[in-house]
């Protein structure tokens, strides 16, 4: 039996390590030619796509400049260039927001949309691979836990 850690944040280095391999699991499973175009992305910029894909699907015609800005702990200005980036690698759309017409609502374009959906089939095949081992108490006590985080976290 394992010995448990005497400092907290040692539950969470783990936790964290073992999510890391998880995403490096599905990558490694994600054809050679997806893998280029990942690869092409910064961390920002696959952030960036992860929190378009998240924010779009409560609004699905966009989200604006100081909302993503928010959302990645960015200012406007360096969330505008980062945009402007992705646009023209082809991930993202801009369009004019029909309520704002100084604004624009960015959403992902077919090429984003695409990558991100195969992304996360990969990690869901791979989490879905390894929680097949456990049992249905120990699937809720981790929903039971993430949830806790959760509402601390978003909720203090």
């Amino acid at each position: 039996m394992e010995s448990l850690p005497k400092r907290p944040h040692e539950y969470f280095v783990k936790l964290i390590s073992i999510i890391d391999d998880l995403r490096r699991a599905s990558f490694k499973a994600t054809p050679t030619t997806q893998q280029k175009k990942m690869l092409g992305l910064t961390f920002r910029q696959g952030s960036a796509i992860a929190q378009i894909k998240l924010l779009t699907m409560e609004d699905p015609q966009g989200v604006a400049l100081k909302t993503l800005a928010g959302h990645l702990k960015m200012t406007v200005p360096a969330t505008s260039l980062l945009v402007e980036t992705m646009v023209n690698k082809g991930f993202f759309e801009r369009n004019p927001n029909p309520e704002d017409r100084r604004a624009v609502c960015i959403r992902l374009s077919e090429k984003g949309q695409e990558i991100c959906n195969d992304v996360q089939a990969r990690l869901l095949q791979e989490i879905d691979r390894v929680a097949d081992e456990l049992e249905l108490p120990e699937l809720e006590t981790i929903l039971n836990i993430a949830n806790k985080l959760e509402h601390k976290l978003y909720n203090s």
